[in-house]
C-alpha cells in the first residue's frame, strides 16, 4: 500500500499531465486518510479552480493554509483565485502575504503587478511598477517584465522610463513584436511620430496583420496627417477583430467629410460584439445632428437594443442622451432636459448634454440664449481641441482647457472650442471649431514641455485630442487663468445665495468635498471622513464663527461631521435659504468651495482642486495625505521655476 507522501508524488504526476480528474480521485483518498494534509488541500483547491469552481477552490485553498500558513505557493494561489472572482483588494493581501512568506517567489510580484496595473486603478499604478521592478532584480533576464513594466510605467506618466523598459525587453529578445509595438505607443506621446512608425512596422513584420498593432499603426498615421493610410490601418484592425478600431475609423472617415462611410462603419459598430458601442452611439448621433437629421436620430435611438448584451437596457443612458442631444440641436431645449431629468450617470456625453441643456433652459426663461463668436481671422494660426466634452466631467474639462489656452496663448494661436460645459458656465468667448486641422494625439507631455519651455518646436493649426492635463500649476499663471475662469453674470442669481446663506450663518465657511461614486469603481483614493473630523477638532476652535459645508455624492458621509452642524445644499433648500439649480446643483456646490475662507479638497479629484486653484479667498488649503492617513495644509499653485 503506498504512504501518503507516495499517494501525494502520484497525484502531482497525474495533475502536472492534466489527467485532473484521476488526479483529483488520489488527492480525496488522501484526504480521507489524512484529512489536514495541506498539500493535498491546496493542489485540489488548484484542479477545482482550473474547472471553475472557484468557490470551492477558495475553500479549498484557505483550509491548506489554515493548516500550513507558510506556504507561499498557496497564497499566491489564493491571490489568483481571488482575482479571477473579482476581489482585487482580496486578491493584492494575498499575493503581498505570498512575497512576505517568500520574498524570491517571482510569480507572485509578476502576478501582484499584472493585478494592479490591469484592474488597479490610478492609486495602484506606481505599485504595480514597482512590483514588476522587484520581480525583475530576481530574474533579469525575462524580457516579458520589461514589456509589462514599460506598459506600467506608461500608465503611471513615466513616459521616458516606459521607453527604456521596452528597449530593455527588446536588447533580451528583438523579435517581441509586442515591445515594437508599445516602444511605438509611447513614441507618440513625446512626437516622435516617424519613430512610432518605424517600431509599428517593425511588429508588423513580426506578426503580420496583427489586430492590436494594425490598430495602433492607425493612431500614429493617424497623427502624422496620414489620414488615408489611418484608414487603411483601422479597417485591417477591424478586419482582425479589434472592435474598437471601428470607431477610430469612423472618426478618421468623419474628418475627411466622408460621411456616409462612417455613418455606415458606425452603424455597423452598433451590430457587432466587442465594440465601443457608447462612443459609437455618441458618434452617430453627433453625426446625424450635424446634417440636421435629428427625428431620425430620435427615432433610432429611442429603439435601439445592443443584440450582444443579456440586459436590454444596456447602453439605455447613452441612447437617453442622444435622443436629448437631437432635440437639443433642433432647438427643442425643453424637451432636451426633460428626456434626461431623474436621469443620474457618469458618462462624459450625457453629462454635456444634460448640462448645456439646463443651462440653456434657464437662458432661454429669462429671454436670453448664447451666442458664440465666429472666428475674425481665420487664416491666422489656429488650435482646436474637438474632444473638450467628450472626455471626463466638468473639472477635466476645465483643466484640458487650461492646458491648451495657455499654450495657445503662449504663442498667439487662436484657440476653438466645441459647445463645452465650461463654455456656458465661465465668462469665455472661442470661436467655433473651423474644421480642417491636424489631429494630435497624445499630446499631454508635447504641450505641457512647450508651456513650461522644456521644448521650443510649437506646432499651430492642430485638433489637440483628449486626455490632456497640466503636470504643475505655477504660481506665475495664476491671476490669468483665475481672469479666465470666473462665472458669467447670467449665472450669479443661481450661485451667489448659497454663499449668501452661509455668510448669514457664520463668518468662517469651511467647505470640504467628499468625494465616492465612481472613485470607489475606479479605485482613486478614497478619502476617509475620520480624517476630517480629526482635523477639524484641533481647528474648529481657532475659527471666528465657522460654518461647515459639505459637497459630496454620497449624502451619508455628512453625518460623520455631526459635531460641527454640517450644513449641505439640501438642507440650506430645506430651509427655504436657497433654491436647488434643478440638475446644475454641482455648479452651486463649486461655487462654495471656489468662494470658502477654508477650504478641504478630495484626493485626486480634479472637481474640487479646480476649485481650489480657483479660490481668492480662502486662507487655508488641506488636502488627504493617504499615506499618513491624516489633513495637511498644502498649496494649489506651486513657485515657479527659475528654469524649465
Amino acid at each position: 500500500m503506498a504512504t501518503v507522501a507516495e499517494a501525494l508524488q502520484i497525484a502531482v504526476g497525474l495533475h502536472r499531465a492534466d489527467r485532473l480528474d484521476e488526479a483529483r480521485a488520489v488527492y480525496l483518498r488522501i484526504l480521507e486518510a489524512d484529512p489536514r494534509n495541506a498539500h493535498a488541500l491546496h493542489l485540489l483547491g488548484l484542479i477545482e479552480r482550473r474547472q471553475d469552481r472557484r468557490d470551492k477552490a477558495l475553500e479549498l485553498i484557505r483550509a491548506a493554509l489554515g493548516i500550513a500558513p507558510e506556504m507561499a505557493d498557496a497564497a499566491c494561489n489564493l491571490g489568483s483565485t481571488l482575482s479571477e472572482l473579482g476581489q482585487v483588494d482580496a486578491a493584492a493581501a494575498a499575493y503581498r502575504r505570498a512575497i512576505q512568506l517568500d520574498p524570491a517567489l517571482e510569480g507572485a510580484h509578476l502576478a501582484l503587478a499584472a493585478l494592479l496595473g490591469g484592474r488597479g486603478g490610478p492609486r495602484d499604478w506606481a505599485t504595480a511598477a514597482m512590483a514588476y521592478r522587484r520581480a525583475l532584480r530576481l530574474n533579469p533576464q525575462r524580457p516579458e517584465s520589461y514589456h509589462d513594466l514599460g506598459i506600467a510605467l506608461r500608465q503611471d506618466g513615466a513616459v521616458e522610463e516606459g521607453q527604456a523598459s521596452q528597449r530593455n525587453a527588446l536588447a533580451l529578445n528583438p523579435g517581441f513584436a509586442s515591445a515594437h509595438m508599445n516602444l511605438g505607443n509611447l513614441l507618440i506621446e513625446v512626437g516622435r511620430i516617424d519613430d512610432s512608425l518605424i517600431c509599428l512596422r517593425r511588429a508588423l513584420l513580426l506578426q503580420p496583420g496583427q489586430g492590436s498593432t494594425l490598430y495602433n499603426q492607425g493612431n500614429a498615421q493617424h497623427a502624422a496627417g496620414l489620414a488615408d493610410a489611418a484608414v487603411e490601418s483601422y479597417a485591417g484592425a477591424a478586419r482582425a477583430g479589434v472592435g474598437l478600431a471601428l470607431t477610430r475609423l469612423a472618426d478618421v472617415l468623419t474628418g475627411l467629410d466622408r460621411l456616409a462611410e462612417a455613418e455606415q462603419v458606425l452603424r455597423l459598430a452598433l451590430t457587432r460584439p466587442g465594440t465601443d458601442v457608447p462612443g459609437a452611439i455618441d458618434m452617430l448621433s453627433a453625426l446625424l445632428a450635424r446634417q440636421g437629421r435629428h427625428e431620425e436620430a430620435r427615432r433610432f435611438f429611442a429603439d435601439y437594443r445592443y443584440p450582444h448584451a443579456a440586459d436590454p437596457k444596456a447602453f439605455r443612458l447613452e441612447c437617453l442622451t442622444a435622443v436629448a442631444e437631437n432635440w437639443l440641436a433642433a432647438g427643442e431645449v425643453d424637451r432636451a432636459v426633460e428626456v434626461l431629468a431623474g436621469v443620474h450617470g457618469h458618462g462624459s456625453r450625457f453629462f454635456t448634454v444634460k448640462s448645456i441643456a439646463g443651462l440653456r433652459q434657464s437662458l432661454a426663461r429669462r429671454g436670453l440664449q448664447l451666442e458664440r463668436p465666429a472666428n475674425p481671422d481665420p487664416s491666422l494660426p489656429r488650435l482646436c481641441s474637438s474632444t473638450l466634452a467628450t472626455h471626463g466631467r466638468f473639472a477635466h474639462n476645465v483643466l484640458e482647457y487650461v492646458l491648451v489656452r495657455l499654450y495657445a496663448e503662449k504663442f498667439g494661436y487662436r484657440l476653438e472650442t466645441p459647445d463645452w460645459v465650461g463654455g456656458y458656465y465661465f465668462d469665455l468667448d472661442d470661436p467655433r471649431p473651423g474644421g480642417g486641422l491636424k489631429p494630435l494625439h497624445f499630446g499631454r507631455r508635447i504641450l505641457n514641455d512647450l508651456v513650461t519651455g522644456r521644448r521650443d518646436d510649437p506646432r499651430p493649426d492642430v485638433d489637440i485630442l483628449s486626455p490632456l492635463f497640466l503636470f504643475e500649476y505655477r504660481e506665475a499663471w495664476r491671476e490669468r487663468v483665475q481672469s479666465w475662469l470666473r462665472p458669467r453674470p447670467e449665472w450669479l442669481p443661481h450661485v451667489d445665495p448659497v454663499m449668501q446663506a452661509l455668510k448669514a450663518r457664520g463668518n468662517t465657511v469651511v467647505a470640504l468635498h467628499i468625494r465616492r461614486g465612481d472613485f470607489v469603481w475606479f479605485r482613486y483614493t478614497i478619502t476617509e471622513t475620520s480624517w476630517y473630523v480629526d482635523w477639524l477638532k484641533a481647528l474648529w476652535p481657532t475659527l471666528d464663527r465657522p460654518v461647515l459645508y459639505i459637497a459630496t455624492d454620497d449624502p451619508a458621509t455628512i453625518g460623520d461631521f455631526a459635531e460641527f452642524a454640517p450644513v449641505s445644499l439640501a438642507d440650506l433648500a430645506k430651509d427655504g435659504a436657497v433654491e436647488p439649480w434643478r440638475g446644475l446643483e454641482f455648479l452651486q456646490d463649486f461655487h462654495v468651495l471656489m468662494n470658502a475662507d477654508v477650504l478641504g479638497v478630495s484626493a485626486q479629484s480634479g472637481y474640487s482642486q479646480l476649485a481650489a486653484l480657483l479660490n481668492r479667498n480662502a486662507r487655508l488649503f488641506v488636502e488627504p495625505d493617504a499615506a499618513a492617513r491624516r489633513i495637511r495644509p498644502y498649496s494649489p499653485w506651486t513657485a515657479s521655476a527659475g528654469t524649465p
